[in-house]
């Protein structure tokens, strides 16, 4: 059980900016319509926590990952940039060489003492004093210009374990970018004389240029197509009044779920969270009947669409395709009319022609945002095996993955999923979310109301 009165400290250097090893070209580098769209203008943080090896006590975590990430930063030089305003509201990435920032820390509890704070679904987010872990982390659309794009810390643990956390500018990777940015970290960590990561990366965001003239083949009622609206901006503390919460679904629970609706995993713990979400923040009242709800899903380009990314991009791939139904429908219609509707968008933007028309589409119509009123978003993480990457101290995270909830532009709207194995060793992910904090115990009993089971855990959650 999480102790709201546990309480440690965290001392923190002064920030550094980590530059290539290597001098590095100095240009400026395209980014597509995919990468600065106003969407994705945002931060999206990670976090690795690595337990005590005694094999590795004479290694200084903060200096190892230090040198490692200078040597990274020279095949992956534009991330060692700025990000600065061009023409007709494009961004483009200024490879100045500045660097990334880096600091390093000390904290005075355990990992031991970290993980029998939580239930037993072992360490996961909320993670507690998560801003003494990394002090730079940044919510919403603050310092996307001008700004470093990646936020490194390093905090060492008493036991000799240490927390590794850090925060991409979105419009620089996706999830799937900043996984094999830290895993070529985790290979020059291993062996610090390699020549090269295994993975050289790879630019190319030419090849997601607009067509001439563009062409506009799909609806896309992901994006907001209102004119003259202002956009909204988000304080920090407006993301922060939320609570965090984290779900775990085990396989079994998984099981049932498809089982009941025939369908594929993700589609049937979408439905699950799309409906207990609604369910939480609408309910079934009369007055939902008119109520739009959207579920928006990012889907990975890389592997699916032609022209086929070239190996090693690591840019911004992906489209959000939109699900929509009245919200008075999804709460009393069975859950698997909510996979259904998941199911027949997914088939529906199959076709090459779909990534295409959402790049034209933006170039048409300016860099709208997402639709907010109304929308959900869950991104699928659970085959990024952050878990997995060692930097050389020989033993696999703890937890490895998203740091919080809390992403995007606006507060409470994006779910992440990840793998995650509990304290019994059983298989699952966790579907990170952030709620009003009086509606987190509502949706923990929604959730298990889906499943049909009462044995999920009891919700645990933090501001």
């Amino acid at each position: 059980m999480i102790s709201s009165m546990l309480n440690f400290t965290v001392e923190v250097g002064a920030p550094e900016l980590i530059r290539p090893e290597k001098s590095t070209p100095r240009e400026f580098k395209y980014l597509s319509n995919i990468d600065d769209q106003t969407g994705l203008r945002n931060h999206i943080p990670f976090v690795h926590f690595l337990p005590p090896n005694v094999a590795m006590h004479n290694n200084d975590p903060v200096v190892m990952i230090k040198q490692a990430l200078s040597k990274v930063l020279v095949f992956y030089y534009p991330v060692a940039g700025r990000l600065r305003n061009a023409d007709k509201g494009k961004l483009v990435v200024d490879c100045c060489g500045e660097g990334v920032i880096f600091r390093g820390g000390n904290a005075d509890i355990t990992l031991k003492e970290l993980c029998n704070i939580v239930d037993d679904d072992g360490l996961k987010p909320p993670f507690p004093e998560w801003d003494k872990l990394l002090v730079d982390d940044i919510w919403g659309s603050n310092f996307i210009t001008d700004s470093p794009l990646l936020r490194m810390q390093v905090t060492e643990l008493s036991c000799g374990g240490f927390v590794l956390a850090y925060t991409f500018n979105h419009c620089i990777c996706d999830a799937y970018g900043a996984y094999q940015f830290i895993k070529a970290v985790s290979e020059f960590c291993s062996n610090p004389n390699q020549t090269a990561p295994s993975l050289l990366p790879t630019w190319g965001r030419e090849t997601l240029k607009p067509r001439s003239p563009p062409i506009i083949s799909y609806p896309h009622p992901e994006y907001e197509t209102t004119y003259n609206i202002p956009t909204i901006s988000y304080s920090e503390s407006q993301f922060k009044i939320l609570a965090q919460t984290s779900v775990f679904l085990s396989r079994t629970h998984i099981s049932a779920l498809k089982s009941n609706q025939k369908c594929p995993t993700f589609d049937a713990v979408s439905a699950c969270l799309w409906r207990a979400r609604t369910r939480t923040l609408i309910g079934p009242s009369p007055e939902s009947s008119s109520t739009t709800t959207r579920l928006l899903f990012p889907v990975d380009t890389r592997f699916r669409y032609e022209p086929l990314l070239p190996e090693g991009y690591y840019g911004s791939a992906v489209v959000f395709p939109c699900a929509i139904t009245k919200a008075s429908k999804l709460v009393h219609k069975p859950l698997t009319y909510a996979a259904s509707l998941i199911s027949a968008v997914k088939n529906r933007v199959a076709e090459n022609e779909y990534r295409a028309s959402v790049l034209d589409f933006i170039e048409v119509n300016g860099r709208k945002g997402f639709c907010s009123e109304g929308a959900f978003v869950v991104s699928d993480m659970t085959r990024l095996r952050f878990m997995d990457l060692d930097f050389g101290w020989g033993s696999k995270a703890v937890y490895g993955g998203p740091a919080r909830a809390g992403t995007g532009l606006v507060p409470g709207m994006v779910t992440s999923l990840v793998s995650h194995k509990n304290k019994e060793g059983v298989d699952g992910m966790l579907a990170l979310v952030s709620l009003p904090s009086e509606l987190v115990d509502k949706f923990h009993m929604e959730v298990r109301k889906e499943i049909g089971c009462v044995s999920l855990p009891k919700p645990v959650s933090a501001l």
